[in-house]
């Protein structure tokens, strides 16, 4: 399973703003920080506004913040409203759909990863006590060779 980038880049921006306490922090200092694209972050940022995750601040000091307390959104809530529409497979143009359990196992899996998201709220997430899963690191990802 993965995640889009729009995701991905919602949730570090939410652990961040967790891990500041709640923010306000600037789009524009975050984007640069996380090496991403500031124009990609504020598409981000303005799908949080909408599903109610962050508020948008104006003004000099403006910026974004939690809407309300980390402890009471989860990484599963995030993941849903970032990803409306996802699936593992597209099982609706496969020629193989009228006899395929396929649909069904992915289905499951599917379930099964939401609910460890679902029982991750963000105040967890955000917490730094672990380094990055092994597998997933840059270095891993420059050498497919290495083992992770």
């Amino acid at each position: 399973m993965q995640l889009t980038q729009h995701t991905d880049f919602g949730l570090r921006l939410l652990i961040v703003l967790t891990r500041t306490g709640g923010g306000p922090i600037s789009l524009p200092s975050f984007a640069a920080e996380q090496q991403l694209s500031y124009n990609h972050v504020a598409k981000v940022a303005q799908a949080l506004v909408r599903a109610g995750f962050i508020r948008s601040l104006r003004g000099r000091n403006g910026g974004v913040e939690l809407a309300r307390s980390p402890a009471e959104m989860t990484v599963g809530d995030v993941v849903r409203a970032l990803e409306p529409g996802m699936r593992m497979a597209d099982c609706a143009n496969c020629q193989l759909r009228l006899g395929c359990e396929t649909s069904s196992i992915l289905a499951e899996a599917v379930g099964a990863f939401m609910a460890v998201l679902d029982r991750t709220t963000l105040e967890v997430a955000a917490q730094s006590a672990r380094p990055a899963f092994s597998a997933w690191s840059a270095a891993t990802r420059s050498d497919p060779a290495s083992p992770g």
